[in-house]
């Protein structure tokens, strides 16, 4: 049972990071301008051109879909759950099944906020010329195929292939670290006791 929660546990780190790369990140260190009204127009042109609004939702879910699938499929290798109990495993899909479609849920409520982040970014990292230059190639069908495939790539058989076998070291490597984590944290709580102690005697 442990070896299933395992996989819950690795299968569902990625769902938090799928809008991660469209989000600003926060912090006290962090200084928020407000950027220029003209880099901000050719910025909003970028994203709507190059996520139409009715297309956003399929995107950012196929995205989410595919990084769980491979990240599920680099968990059953790390933990050796090919061979555990088929009914176990149908009910872990199951489960993983409603927890997507809750995430889904949770993300389609952040989709604006998300594009208005990615808008703010682009105005915020590249120059008027750049956007410009980006906005001309979004508006031809070239770069709105490029667009709209961007995430899709990661479901296409070569690039699949090559993150999978990524995601199955990386997997594969997990056990130890944590195993690793847990012994640097017990040598330091025992040395902090032991410090606590000789402090208090």
């Amino acid at each position: 049972m442990h070896r299933i929660i395992q996989i819950v546990s690795a299968a569902l780190i990625p769902l938090a990071g799928v809008p991660s790369a469209a989000l600003a990140q926060e912090g006290d260190d962090m200084v928020v301008t407000t950027p220029d009204p003209v880099k901000l127009e050719l910025a909003r042109e970028v994203v709507n051109l190059g996520f139409p609004e009715e297309a956003r939702e399929s995107v950012f879910f196929a995205a989410m879909d595919q990084t769980v699938l491979q990240m599920r499929e680099a968990s059953l290798k790390a933990y050796g759950l090919e061979a555990e109990d088929p009914g176990s495993l149908a009910v872990l899909d199951g489960w993983i099944d409603d927890y997507i479609s809750d995430s889904k849920a949770v993300l389609r409520s952040h989709i604006p906020s998300i594009m208005e982040g990615m808008t703010l970014s682009y105005a915020a990292m590249f120059t008027v010329t750049e956007l410009r230059d980006i906005r001309d190639f979004v508006a031809t069908p070239s770069g709105q195929r490029f667009f709209e495939l961007s995430s899709a790539v990661m479901a296409e058989p070569n690039f699949a292939e090559a993150n999978q076998a990524y995601m199955n070291e990386v997997q594969g490597s997990l056990p130890a670290a944590v195993e690793d984590l847990r012994a640097r944290l017990g040598q330091y709580f025992r040395e902090k006791a032991a410090s606590e102690g000789s402090t208090s005697s």
